[in-house]
């Protein structure tokens, strides 16, 4: 059976747990591959990793919030491999900051509005750029990730269920104006892996000493509504990323797929 992503040409913004997670799908559903990251140590990481399983990718030092190095990025992308054919961006905030475990009375604005600014900054640069590629061969996947909070009730998540609620709007949105010139644009919908639990604590408010006790509401809530019973691991995303930029998912646009084990379809 011939892999997923045959003579693609990917590019993942984001060297973390999940940006890896994607970038090794793609390499390995047959992708030409290319991560770029803020952090040098996490790129090179990745791509060891990547070389240890048998297969390749390119990395460079970009941030994803500066539109003349994505810009840039992505001229060299194309003008080595000729196309540019699924865009992933699992850049989230630059900044230290974003509290979650904090109560919204508890916040400044600039907390609150900090993931808001960032997330939605790094998806509309990106997004905006790999479009610009994509249109004139009118194909071509624009992928974003956004988490539970976007549409589940969840409290003191700080500025994140509005940040994520706005990718998804942007998202709708851009699918519509490029849908008709054959670009598709998603949403990969996630509850939170289990095993990005690093990730995931660096957006804490570690000094509240509320914090415990919120995490066990978030627990509780999640096992309310989680109809599987589990997170998503990362490998759970990785091969949801590589279905839904193939051609298998070709119908699917201006939408969401759903890794929250349930919760948000009820």
């Amino acid at each position: 059976m011939e892999s997923l992503l045959a003579e693609r040409t990917a590019v993942v913004y984001g060297a973390g747990s999940v940006g890896s997670a994607v970038a090794k799908a793609f390499v390995r559903e047959g992708a030409r591959v290319f991560v770029a990251g803020r952090g040098e140590g996490a790129l090179k990481q990745l791509a060891h990793d990547v070389e240890e399983d048998g297969g390749s990718l390119s990395t460079a030092r970009i941030d994803a919030f500066d539109r003349d190095a994505v810009e840039g990025f992505l001229d060299t992308v194309v003008e080595e491999t000729g196309r540019l054919d699924v865009s992933f961006c699992a850049t989230s905030t630059r900044r230290p900051g974003g509290r979650q475990g904090a109560a919204l009375g508890e916040l400044s604005f600039e907390d609150f509005s900090l993931p808001i600014v960032d997330f939605t900054r790094a998806q509309f640069t990106t997004a905006n750029a790999a479009a610009a590629r994509m249109t004139p061969r009118r194909r071509g996947v624009i992928m974003m990730m956004t988490a539970a909070p976007a549409r589940v009730p969840f409290p003191y998540t700080a500025g994140f269920g509005p940040a994520w609620a706005a990718v998804e709007a942007f998202a709708r949105t851009l699918a519509a104006e490029l849908g008709p010139r054959g670009v598709r644009v998603l949403c990969l919908h996630s509850a939170g892996s289990p095993d990005a639990r690093h990730s995931i604590e660096s957006t804490m408010a570690a000094d509240l000493p509320e914090l415990p006790a919120r995490q066990q509401i978030w627990q509780e809530r999640s096992a309310v509504h989680n109809l599987l019973g589990r997170g998503p691991s990362l490998a759970d995303v990785g091969n949801m990323a590589a279905f839904m930029a193939s051609d298998l998912a070709a119908a699917s646009t201006g939408t969401t797929a759903d890794l929250t084990g349930g919760m948000t379809c009820r």
